[in-house]
């Protein structure tokens, strides 16, 4: 069965959520839930989602990052992805998302990125 595993810590730069698993029908609610509360406690902060170890992502996931983006952008604050493996990264290309959410090589890089 899928599961998702999310750990957030806090950084001088922002917050960082490590998601450990798949994001899909049976998680989203989790990873919105968790979204949802990291940019409601760094509003016109910097929320960066760390994708090391997120394995799959469907459908339900990315409508998840669309609402977050849209919610981030209200809240002036940035929403990054970081270390996304090739398998999500080529997701994140196909539906165009690496367009509108900047993807970063790492968590380090998504934390002192230029918020331009």
């Amino acid at each position: 069965m899928p599961d998702l595993t999310i750990s957030s810590t806090l950084h001088d730069a922002g917050r960082v959520l490590a998601l450990d698993g798949e994001i899909d029908m049976a998680t989203e609610h989790r990873f919105q839930d968790a979204v949802t509360e990291a940019l409601t406690t760094q509003p016109f902060g910097r929320v960066v989602l760390d994708c090391a170890d997120l394995r799959f992502i469907d459908s339900s996931g990315l409508r998840v990052l669309i609402r977050a983006h849209k919610a981030a952008k209200e809240q002036k604050a940035l929403l990054a992805i970081a270390s996304p493996i090739q398998r999500v990264l080529q997701i994140l290309r196909v539906t165009s998302l690496d367009t509108r959410i900047p993807v970063f090589a790492t968590v380090s890089e998504a934390l002192s990125a230029s918020r331009a």
